[in-house]
């Protein structure tokens, strides 16, 4: 049986293969910012995912199911609000079809945001009772409702080198675990450009 192109991405560990390092580990607040990004936007988003499809940014963009769940999560209140008569109407509770029109309104909004980016599973991804009570109440305490301790660890379990945020609460999260290989937080969009090696230059 051939392995899924997915399973490709990452080793048996739950890694990303050598191959697609250095890696950068989108987090919901950033991915719901790179899809809402119109093509002419100044702001860096569209530099970041023109370099990405050409081949030119020096990282490699990642997006973890957990990334996606969240963005879809933080996508539903808009598609009920834009859905609002349906869903009086019982019709978002009762349709066997529901799910599958909010899936096709998703991939919509996505347009081609995932072009040249890396989607990985999360896999042999583990949260023990031990890591709970040593290295997790430092994070929770810095945290605290914004959870995005999960979206920090899974970027370090995959062995992202960097991870892209607009929470400032998530730089300091990463700042907690990079003692213990966890990724380099850069805050927005400018920050990810700073950080990127400059495009070769063509003799």
């Amino acid at each position: 049986m051939q392995p899924s192109l997915m399973e490709t991405r990452i080793q048996s560990s739950g890694k990303l293969r050598t191959r697609h390092l250095p890696a950068l580990y989108l987090d919901p607040s950033f991915f719901g910012a790179f899809v809402a990004a119109a093509p002419e936007d100044a702001t860096g988003y569209a530099e970041i995912a023109h370099r990405s499809r050409a081949g030119t940014l020096g990282l490699t963009l990642v997006v973890s199911s957990l990334t996606l769940l969240r963005w879809m999560q933080e996508s539903a209140t808009t598609y009920r609000a834009e859905h609002r008569d349906e869903h009086h109407a019982g019709a978002l509770e009762d349709s066997d079809f529901e799910g599958l029109r909010f899936q096709g309104w998703l991939r919509h909004r996505l347009g081609e945001a995932l072009d040249g980016v890396l989607q990985v599973d999360l896999h042999a991804f583990e949260l023990g009772l031990d890591a709970a009570w040593e290295e997790l109440p430092a994070l929770a305490l810095l945290d605290g409702a914004a959870h995005g301790t999960l979206d920090a660890l899974a970027a370090r379990h995959l062995g992202c080198t960097h991870l892209a945020t607009l929470r400032p609460e998530m730089v300091h999260v990463c700042e907690l675990l990079r003692a213990s290989g966890g990724p380099q937080p850069l805050l927005g969009p400018a920050a990810v450009l700073a950080a990127l090696p400059p495009p070769a230059s063509v003799d």
